[in-house]
């Protein structure tokens, strides 16, 4: 009995993440029965992976794929006439089918994100080692109202954060096997984290920021010989590994559209996407599987893509229905988005019932004071030479930081309008910051399970669960009168809209 106690307790807390993913982030995923946001892109385009229709858009293909999969296997629309979704690229109200279900497209979506929990728990537990830290901590993204109410859709972003906290995932796993079990790094590994990287980028290019991925892998390989200045080494090192980690992670991106284009063999009423000639005759003549044709296919799509951003406008606050935000002013949740409302009266009341994209406010801040305190304890180490508790914790703090200021300086250089939910990735580098750098300074606390931290983490995970609950109507579209609604409108700058 011991022996299967013993047996069963590494997988307990892992476990117990997982089913607490999946009750917060598959209740009522089917509703509401209607599209909304960028969902009015995706099915459409979905549809046409599953007819075989061919379509380009402004992202790369792979989220899409996946919805056609989640549809194939998991919709329940054998009836429905969706002849009128493959002649266009945004479905309106009079495109939609009638009776047509959602569940199908958003399945992967919801399910990605909620089983992601557990790459983030994996993370934290293998460079902290405390299991059951790991798991209060992953509370941060199961219970974050932002992550849970867009995942829940037919959206790109559930599915492309299941690649970037596998690729982390993976990068840690191989790493802290080399720090602590003396491990060796292989060739295969750099071309394994490519391979994840490029999953990431085919469903959003700005997945490229997990590039830094391979120069942490690197960095830690080969952190031995660059201490002792041996360069050569160093050189000839990098010589093999670049072009591994490149070739791996172009080979699954070509992959993906060499899959997307293959399965584009007809052209719906006329809708040819600016695609060249050669491109259209290679399709009318059935040869969509050829090399060649992928070769002319992909040119163009790259084309149709480049075109597309360089059109997308500018943020202009001016616009009195304007969406877009500010980066600087993401990680204090501003501005939200509505993405649907509908209204009813019930008893004489009116109640609005919202899909409203506003983030747990506990969580959001509490990454913003993460990232500030642990940049501090970096300029503190590098510019003040302050000592360090523990040079391993430290080491991926700088690298959690890094990737988050990296990505918001990149994302700074974009002068097209940006959302909300461009912050997911840095607020997950953010979470997991978070969690190491509390193991940092709390660390001989936790590991004596000293009472008065535990309580203090027992409440603040608390507040981010009770604070998940109050908001919970604006992510699971749960009726709420104005005053209710007033009620969670706590900042300006959060730019809530009524519409009682």
């Amino acid at each position: 009995m011991n022996k299967k106690i013993k047996f069963l307790k590494p997988y307990f807390y892992p476990f117990l993440v997982l089913v607490i993913s999946l009750g917060v982030y598959f209740p009522f995923y089917g509703s509401p029965q209607s599209l909304f946001w960028d969902e009015n892109y995706h099915v459409a385009s979905a549809q046409k992976h599953i007819d075989g229709v061919m379509y380009m858009e402004p992202h790369p293909p792979l989220g899409k794929m996946l919805m056609a999969l989640g549809e194939l296997a998991f919709g329940d629309n054998g009836d429905v006439d969706k002849s009128k979704m493959l002649v266009t690229d945004y479905l309106t109200g009079n495109d939609v089918p009638t009776n047509l279900k959602f569940t199908g497209y958003r399945w992967p979506s919801v399910v990605m994100m909620a089983i992601s929990v557990l790459f983030f728990f994996g993370i934290v537990n293998r460079i902290t080692r405390l299991p059951w830290l790991a798991a209060a901590f992953s509370s941060l993204v199961i219970f974050d109202n932002a992550l849970v109410m867009h995942s829940r859709a037919a959206m790109l972003e559930g599915i492309q954060l299941f690649f970037i906290l596998a690729a982390t995932y993976y990068l840690v796993r191989i790493t802290t096997e080399f720090l602590h079990h003396q491990k060796t790094i292989l060739l295969k590994h750099y071309a394994i984290l490519g391979l994840l990287i490029g999953l990431a980028i085919a469903v959003k290019v700005n997945a490229f920021i997990l590039l830094l991925l391979f120069v942490v892998l690197f960095l830690i390989d080969q952190w031995s010989t660059i201490k002792k200045w041996q360069y050569r080494k160093v050189l000839s090192r990098l010589i093999l590994t670049v072009p591994i980690s490149i070739a791996s992670l172009l080979f699954i991106f070509f992959a993906v559209f060499y899959v997307h284009i293959g399965m584009g063999k007809t052209i719906k009423d006329n809708r040819t996407y600016k695609a060249s000639e050669e491109y259209q005759q290679q399709i009318l003549a059935g040869n969509t599987w050829r090399p060649k044709t992928f070769v002319i296919g992909m040119r163009d799509n790259w084309k149709y893509m480049s075109e597309y951003a360089d059109g997308v406008p500018r943020l202009d606050y001016c616009k009195s229905d304007e969406n877009g935000s500010y980066a600087m002013g993401w990680p204090l949740s501003s501005r939200t988005i509505s993405y649907r409302w509908s209204k009813d009266v019930v008893e004489g009341e009116t109640q609005i019932y919202f899909n409203y994209l506003i983030g747990n406010p506990i969580v959001w801040l509490s990454v913003l004071v993460g990232i500030i305190l642990s940049s501090t304890l970096i300029l503190g180490r590098f510019v003040y030479k302050a000592p360090i508790k523990d040079q391993t914790l430290f080491g991926w703090i700088c690298v959690f930081t890094g990737l988050y200021i990296s990505y918001m300086i990149a994302i700074l250089q974009i002068e097209r309008v940006m959302y909300l939910y461009h912050y997911f990735i840095p607020l997950i580098f953010g979470a997991i910051n978070l969690s190491l750098l509390t193991t940092y300074i709390y660390r001989d606390e936790l590991v004596r399970f000293n009472r008065h931290t535990l309580i203090n983490l027992g409440i603040f995970i608390g507040l981010i669960i009770a604070i998940f609950a109050f908001f919970s109507p604006f992510t699971y579209s749960l009726g709420l009168t104005e005053d209710e609604f007033q009620l969670r409108n706590w900042f300006q700058f959060w730019h809530l809209r009524p519409v009682y």
